[in-house]
């Protein structure tokens, strides 16, 4: 094991991101970042920076995929109902 005194900070785990993302957004994709998340830190007390610096990017781009999906599915929905609302008021039901 090599002495992390001479290692670069640890990079961002962004636990908190995937925890929400899985919570409020997507459940899949929530899953897998969390599981790189907790890797970050894993792999950085065992001196492989390389590794947790991957697994900090591929947290974040995980949570940030779950959240982008959650955001497409709420404006095609909030769209869909929204269009069938304003259809059904301006008909006169």
């Amino acid at each position: 094991m090599e002495n992390n005194q001479n290692m670069p900070p640890k990079p961002n785990n962004y636990m908190v991101v995937a925890i929400l993302s899985t919570v409020f957004c997507c459940l899949a994709t929530g899953i897998a970042s969390i599981i790189y998340a907790s890797k970050v830190n894993e792999h950085y007390a065992r001196g492989e920076y390389e590794q947790a610096e991957r697994a900090s990017k591929n947290a974040r781009l995980w949570a940030f995929i779950g959240i982008g999906l959650a955001a497409v599915i709420w404006i095609i929905y909030i769209a869909i109902f929204g269009f069938a609302f304003l259809g059904a008021m301006s008909s006169g039901y």
